[in-house]
């Protein structure tokens, strides 16, 4: 039986950056899909874990991950989730713009969370690309579900008693836009910071993702044109 939920084979293109300075936190900036995504390219999860590893980070060290993100595979995220709860240093995650679907994962990591007040998480349930017959499907219906459990737990491990399961696979269901406000209203997030000037935007429709009117394609462009005339 023919399926086809398999994401396509990596490619070079690295969506992560790793800055470490002497005397400075290490800094992980996350400004891309993450690893080898659905629409193909990218680097996996194994070359981000080779190179934290190379930091030889200790208990008296920080790691500060910055996220600007759409997502990209699920269990890509799922990975590098889990290695950086492992690590002993101190993690701090910034969402500098968007942490969407599978860096939203990824965020779940921070043993503190920072949003600044115009950034923005979203969530939901994994989807892949299936094909085949009725048995193939609800097989493939099945393991969406395991995935979604995964997932569940991860935010809710974050969460703590902010947030119940049914709550959260509402939100999941309903395919999810937080703000800052309502991240550390419901344990997503730990602190609300001030607003940062401008961050990139990523075309989420392209993702078969619905987007807020505030994150509307019209806005989009005019997020991009005063970036621009930031860097000028």
């Amino acid at each position: 039986m023919p399926q086809f939920n398999n994401a396509p084979e990596p490619g070079d293109r690295q969506w992560f950056r790793v800055q470490a300075k002497k005397g400075e936190a290490a800094e992980v900036f996350i400004y891309d899909e993450i690893g080898a995504g659905f629409f193909g390219g990218g680097v996996a999860a194994e070359t981000f874990i080779k190179e934290i590893k190379a930091l030889n980070l200790g208990r008296d060290d920080d790691l500060k991950i910055r996220i600007n993100s759409p997502g990209g595979n699920f269990f890509e995220g799922i990975t590098i989730h889990n290695y950086l709860r492992t690590l002993k240093a101190k993690t701090t995650v910034i969402v500098d713009g968007v942490a969407a679907s599978a860096a939203s994962i990824v965020a779940m990591a921070g043993d503190r969370v920072l949003m600044p007040e115009n950034a923005m998480m979203f969530i939901h349930n994994p989807w892949m690309f299936v094909a085949g017959d009725a048995k193939v499907m609800r097989k493939a219906a099945d393991d969406l579900d395991q995935m979604r459990d995964s997932s569940v737990a991860t935010y809710l491990r974050k969460t703590g008693d902010k947030m119940d399961r049914t709550k959260l696979v509402d939100m999941l269901n309903a395919e999810t836009w937080l703000n800052a406000e309502d991240s550390v209203k419901f344990g997503l997030a730990d602190e609300m910071s001030d607003p940062v000037k401008a961050s990139a935007m990523f075309d989420f429709k392209k993702y078969g993702l619905k987007v807020p009117s505030a994150l509307g394609n019209d806005e989009m462009r005019q997020r991009r044109e005063r970036l621009k005339l930031l860097k000028t």
